[in-house]
This record gives C-alpha cells, structure tokens and sequence, in this order.
C-alpha cells in the first residue's frame, strides 16, 4: 500500500492561481478516489446526489447547496449520474491581494475548521451564488491583463456572502482583531508543530501569552479548547495515515511523537472509540463498500 495519501497539484507555480468550471460526475464517483489538493475548493451543487467526505466527516450532497474543501484537507467523492454544479479552485493568495478585508481568512469559520464545511442555500441566495460564479467563468474564459484580479475579488465577494449567511444562521459573534490574529497564529502554529508539541503550555509560550489567556480566546471563538485543537489535529493525522498506509500503529505512534506506542493506543481510541487498527478495518471496509 502507498504511504501518502495522493496529492493533485491541480495550481501549478507561476500559472493562474485560479481555476472554475462546471462539476462533470457522468457514471458516478466513488470514495476510493480519495485525495488531497495544493488549494482551496468551493463547491456549488444545483442538483445533488451521493455523499462528500471531507477528513473522515460524511456529508450528503443535496441540492442548493455549497461545499468548502481547505487546502491539504482529504475528500472524497460518492456522487450520482445526476449531480451537477461549479467548482472553484484558488490559492489564499489571489484572496487576499485582491480583497478589501485582508483578514478575511482569520474569522472564516469554514476554512478554519470551527463550522461545518456545508452550507445550505436559499433558493434566492442560491441563484445569487450562481450568477457570480457564471460570471467568473465568462471571466475565466478571456485573455484579460486583469484577469487574476477580477477573479479574486470574486472570490472574495462569495466568501464574505458565505460568511453573511453563517452570521445569519448561527449565533456567530464577530470578536475583536487581536483576538483573530491569535486564533490565526494558533491555528497556524498548530498546523507547523502539532507532531512536536502536543502541549497547549508549550503554544503559549510561543505566542507569548498565558496558557489562561489562549485558552480563554479559543474557547470563545471556536467553542473549543486549545487542547481539543492540538488533539483533533493529531487524530486527523493519525487517521489519514492508518488509512493510506499500511503504517503500524506502534510505527504511528513514533512518528506523531508519542514515546508510549500504548498510551497514544487509549489516547485514539479515547477520541474516536475505536482502536487505531479496529478504525483502520472499518473505514477501508466503508471506502470499498
């Protein structure tokens, strides 16, 4: 069995750091095409059919319907003849260089993990949706020496109506800029040393607040603490290499830097209520069902 879970490069350096088009699913797609992009991905279903699993979460594919997908996260498609809609693959960067909030990553529940990456649409904001991605494809199509800027301001203007909506759905308080930037950091921190450091102590120090202070604002802003953080990352890792690889769970557990191979055993099965080799069985028999 490989031991990386495969990795599509779908934005290439130095090319369009952007890229729509109309979703093709013509006979179907099955989960065990699992994989991973080098970029952000919006999906828009006008008519849905199957299911879509982003890191080991299952969710149907319905109509009206937007689907989130962050870079380096694994997904998963198990769609029907009928599914039909856009994607949009981008970079963080054609965003940010061509958005009026430069800081539109940091309070965006979806990309950082703290909201579901789903979102069902009214029938009014779902044609609203459509018709800026329409326009992105008319714009796609051109050789235009604005071409980049145009369609990250796009971009932008269809993650700050995603972010309306979720403010209207949800009891979602908008905090302070401080306390985004530390969540930024934090999230990001954790990203870099998740395998190093596994304690929230340890990321204080780094941020140089209090391990109170991190947590306090984590707590707020994402409904979870610090240590759940550093934990969900460390069990997503842990799935994602049981199961695209044929890697031991002893082996695991060095890697992800556990120095007890049985403590991180009741540490996995603690989160997730199975074995890291009993999650392994269950999952390859779903992915091939």
């Amino acid at each position: 069995m490989d031991k990386k879970i495969p990795s599509h490069e779908l934005i290439q350096p130095n090319l369009m750091p952007c890229k729509v088009a109309r979703l093709n699913f013509t006979g179907g797609y099955g989960l065990d095409n699992a994989h991973r992009h080098n970029c952000y991905q919006i999906f828009l279903f006008k008519k849905g059919g199957g299911e879509h699993m982003i890191d080991f979460n299952y969710y149907p594919i319905e109509d009206n319907s937007l689907h989130f997908v962050s870079e380096g996260q694994v997904h998963a498609f198990n769609s029907t003849e009928k599914t039909d809609g856009y994607v949009i693959l981008f970079t963080k960067e054609i965003v940010i260089l061509n958005s009026a909030n430069k800081f539109i990553f940091n309070d965006f529940p979806v990309f950082n993990k703290n909201f579901s990456p789903v979102l069902s649409l009214e029938k009014f904001m779902y044609s609203m949706i459509e018709n800026v991605i329409l326009m992105m494809m008319q714009e796609y199509a051109k050789q235009n020496v604005y071409k980049e800027n145009i369609l990250g301001s796009y971009i932008s203007i269809l993650l700050m109506q995603t972010k309306a909506i979720i403010a209207e759905a949800v009891d979602y308080k908008i905090a302070d800029n401080v306390s985004h930037d530390l969540l930024q950091k934090f999230n990001s921190l954790v990203e870099d040393k998740f395998i190093e450091f596994h304690k929230v102590n340890t990321y204080a120090d780094l941020l140089n607040v209090t391990p109170n202070h991190l947590s306090e604002i984590i707590k707020k802003l994402t409904g979870k603490t610090a240590g759940d953080i550093i934990h969900e990352r460390l069990i997503l890792e842990a799935k994602r290499r049981l199961l695209h690889s044929s890697i031991s769970a002893k082996e695991l557990a060095f890697e992800l830097n556990f120095n007890d191979p049985s403590y991180f055993s009741r540490f996995f099965k603690s989160k997730t209520g199975l074995s890291p080799e009993g999650f392994r069985n269950e999952i390859r028999e779903k992915y091939q069902h």
